[in-house]
């Protein structure tokens, strides 16, 4: 009897192990309404791969397995992951055991998510943040009809109270959320218009596992490291209109009024003769232009509106992002030229201000900012 106790036993060990699951396992089981016979997607970033994951409807019910180290965003869907499509869904997907209800095959707008910690706290973001959004939308709708300056300039200002109390309401998510991975996908969204000190510091509260999972922010930061008043320029390369080479280090020795522009940008192109102006007045004492258009898509367009402008003094270069396309269709760009992103450039027009020594002098946001460091600089 002993004996076969210890087989028993034994047996027993051996099928506990064959029925554990790993650790970093994530198991989706869904129910849908009228999708029998259909195919489910699940599109998911892992590393620097895109996952995308099939199952076929039988019976309303569908199911995922897949290995995952931590909380990832993603997409549930049918048909194709646009958001054209009313069959899509955000998701997070995580180790562990979850489940999606209120699917219909044409419309996943009432999906409900159990099981992962990281699709509560989205729902908890977004709980706070849905009353804002909606005043913020009601706002907008009623500027529509304005029918004067100054009932439009009231609605403006109400809309940039709701927007500042939009951007709070992100951050302190952030800052009480210092675990949570979704804090992550926020900091990504957001750090176009947050300030390099702020960004740093909500970065800094984040614990490493999820500092981990936002690479993208902490890639930012070196950009924005890089670019702080008294770092030295990173240079810019290219070819100019004619075809030839040129960088923004060549022209040490001038100040320089870096412009990230495109021809297709309005506020870009309702800058240029300001700009020009600026130049015809100070070139002589030794201010030059460098501009990175965002047009690589559009050259000849670019070379036509640097006529138009007048801006054949300046030293033209294009942005040198490059889409990747596979059977004719776009996939992806490859930024590995990409000169706005040692700039950290999120919108255009973006412009810094580089002095003779080839340090920065600090990004200028207005007009006026840039007259008062010029007429500083040239003892004006």
């Amino acid at each position: 009897m002993k004996h076969l106790s210890i087989l028993a036993l034994g047996g027993l060990a051996v099928l506990s192990a064959c029925n554990s699951r790993p650790a970093n396992q994530f198991d989706l089981k869904g129910s849908i309404e009228g999708a029998d016979g259909q195919t489910v997607y699940i599109m998911y970033q892992s590393g620097d791969s895109m996952i995308t994951d099939s199952a076929v409807v039988a019976d309303g019910a569908f199911a995922f397995s897949g290995i995952i180290d931590a909380p990832k965003g993603g997409v549930i869907y049918i048909g194709t992951p646009d958001w054209d499509n009313k069959a899509v869904a955000n998701a997070y997907f995580e180790p562990g055991e979850m489940t999606v209800s209120g699917l219909k095959a044409d419309d996943f707008s009432e999906a409900v998510f159990t099981g992962s910690k990281t699709m509560d706290e989205m729902k908890e973001y977004e709980s706070l943040t849905a009353p804002i959004g909606e005043q913020m939308k009601a706002m907008r709708d009623s500027m529509k009809s304005a029918t004067d300056d100054a009932a439009r300039a009231v609605f403006e200002a109400r809309v940039d109270s709701l927007s500042n109390a939009y951007v709070k309401a992100t951050t302190d998510f952030i800052k009480s959320h210092p675990a949570s991975y979704y804090s992550a996908t926020l900091l990504r969204m957001s750090s176009a218009r947050t300030t390099y000190p702020e960004l740093k510091a909500l970065y800094e509260g984040l614990t490493p596992e999820v500092q981990a999972e936002a690479e993208e922010v902490a890639k930012e930061l070196t950009a924005l490291e890089s670019v702080q008043p008294g770092k030295p320029a990173p240079d810019l390369t290219g070819n100019d209109p004619e075809g030839k080479a040129i960088r923004l280090s060549d022209l040490k020795g001038k100040v320089v009024l870096v412009d990230f522009w495109a021809t297709w940008c309005g506020p870009c192109r309702a800058s240029l003769p300001h700009v020009k102006k600026l130049y015809d007045k100070y070139n002589a004492k030794g201010f030059e232009v460098f501009c990175v258009a965002d047009d690589d898509s559009n050259v000849d367009g670019w070379k036509e509106a640097i006529k138009q402008e007048g801006m054949e003094g300046y030293h033209n270069i294009l942005r040198g992002l490059k889409r990747i396309e596979k059977d004719g269709k776009f996939v992806d760009f490859d930024r590995s030229a990409d000169q706005s992103d040692k700039y950290a450039v999120h919108y255009l027009p973006t412009k810094y201000l580089i002095a003779a020594d080839g340090t920065i002098v600090g990004k200028i946001d207005t007009d006026e900012e840039l007259d008062a460091k010029l007429a500083e600089i040239f003892g004006e």
